[in-house]
C-alpha cells in the first residue's frame, strides 16, 4: 500500500511530489520574488536570489523558464556540473549544437540561469562579463545558497540585484498543500497548519511531512487526521495495533480461516447391520477421496492468449511513481528538471 496510498484518496500520482512541472508553474507565496526577478531581467541585470534549500527555488526556475522560454532565449545550467571553471562559450555555442560548436556560432541577448551558483568564484565572473559586454548574454540570474558575492567583478557591480528568498508563513503553507489537493477531507486545514509548525519554513519539508502523515493514515485505515493522530506520530508514540481496529479485525479473521484449513479431519465410520447378523463397516473419507480424485482430473482452465483483457491487479502497477517526495528531497534542481537545457 505504501507505494499507491495517494490512489487510496483519489489520486492517480502523489499530490506532494516536489517536481514542479508535476502541476503547474504557479508560484504560490513567491509572487513578489518572481517579480522581482522578472523586473532584473527586463532591465539586463546580474540578478543574485539567495535562500535555503527547498525553499521554493525548482518552482520559480520553472516559472521562469515558462515566461521567459520558447525562442530558445534561455539557457538553464547547474553550476555542480562544472568540472573546473564555468565554459561559457560552451554554452552559448551549443545553443546551435553540431554546428554551433564547429563554426564558432554564438547567440546574442540569451538570459542564463545558473544554479547552484555558489560554485563560482572570479575567474568565472570575468568570463560572463566579457560576453555580457559584447551582447551575447542580456541577463545572468544566479540562484544558490552561499553565493560568493565578494567574487563578482567590478563591472558586474552598478547592474547587480539581490533578491531573497525569506521564508513562508502559516497561510502560504496551507494555499500551498490547498493547491495541490483542494477540499481533501483527509487532510483538514487545521491540521495542515499543525504540519507547518513541524517543517522548519521548509517548503520541501511541508511536502514531505504531508506525505509522511497521509500514508499513514491511509495505512491505518483512517478517513480523517486529526490533531491527536498528528501529535503521536511526530513523537513517535503511534501505536498502529491499538489504532488500526479494522485492520486487525480482518487479520484475525484470515488466521482463523487458516487455522480451520489445518484441521485434520476425524474419519467418520457408521456401522449398519447387513442381513445375517454381520456388521458393514463403511468409511467416509474413502467417499470423499474418491470425489476430489474426480475433481482434480477434470481439466483445467485454459489460459488466456494474447490480446485478451487483463484483469487489473494494484501489485503490479507497484513501482509506476517511481519518487517520492521524500526520495527527491535532497535531489539537485538539474536532476529534477532532466537534461533539457536550452529553453
Amino acid at each position: 500500500m505504501n507505494a499507491i496510498w495517494f490512489r487510496e484518496v483519489g489520486f492517480h500520482n502523489n499530490p506532494f511530489s516536489i517536481k514542479p512541472a508535476a502541476f503547474h508553474d504557479h508560484v504560490v507565496g513567491f509572487e513578489k520574488v518572481v517579480d522581482e526577478i522578472s523586473y532584473g531581467i527586463l532591465n539586463k541585470k546580474l540578478v543574485v536570489v539567495e535562500g535555503d534549500y527547498g525553499n521554493g527555488k525548482s518552482s520559480i526556475l520553472r516559472r521562469l523558464l515558462n515566461d521567459f522560454g520558447g525562442k530558445k532565449q534561455v539557457i538553464y545550467y547547474s553550476c555542480n556540473r562544472m568540472e573546473a571553471r564555468l565554459d561559457v562559450k560552451e554554452l552559448l555555442n551549443g545553443r546551435y549544437g553540431f554546428f554551433g560548436r564547429m563554426f564558432d556560432m554564438k547567440p546574442r541577448d540569451m538570459i542564463l540561469l545558473l544554479d547552484e551558483a555558489q560554485e563560482l568564484n572570479s575567474k568565472d565572473f570575468e568570463r560572463l562579463l566579457s560576453y555580457y559586454q559584447e551582447g551575447y548574454i542580456k541577463s545572468i540570474v544566479l540562484i544558490g545558497k552561499g553565493i560568493k558575492k565578494d567574487q563578482i567583478v567590478l563591472g558586474f557591480k552598478t547592474h547587480l540585484s539581490e533578491v531573497s528568498f525569506g521564508e513562508i508563513n502559516e497561510d502560504i503553507a496551507l494555499q500551498v498543500i490547498k493547491k495541490r489537493i483542494g477540499d481533501l477531507p483527509l487532510l483538514p486545514d487545521s491540521v495542515i497548519r499543525k504540519i507547518y509548525q513541524h517543517s522548519q519554513g521548509s517548503v520541501r519539508v511541508l511536502l514531505k511531512n504531508c506525505e509522511e502523515v497521509c500514508k499513514k493514515a491511509v495505512e491505518t485505515g483512517r478517513k480523517r487526521v486529526t490533531e491527536d493522530f498528528l501529535k503521536q506520530f511526530f513523537s513517535g508514540t503511534l501505536d498502529v495495533k491499538k489504532e488500526d481496529s479494522k485492520a486487525e479485525e480482518k487479520k484475525e479473521v484470515k488466521a482463523e480461516v487458516k487455522k480451520e484449513e489445518k484441521i485434520i479431519e476425524k474419519p467418520h465410520v457408521e456401522e449398519k447391520k447387513a442381513p445375517g447378523s454381520k456388521v458393514v463397516i463403511i468409511d467416509k473419507r474413502k467417499e470423499k477421496k474418491e470425489i476430489f480424485a474426480e475433481k482434480e482430473e477434470k481439466p483445467k482452465a485454459p489460459k488466456k492468449e494474447k490480446g485478451e483483457p487483463r484483469v487489473y491487479r494494484p501489485d503490479e502497477y507497484k513501482g509506476m511513481v517511481q519518487n517520492s517526495a521524500e526520495e527527491l528531497l535532497d535531489k539537485p534542481t538539474d536532476e529534477i528538471f532532466g537534461d533539457e537545457q536550452y529553453y
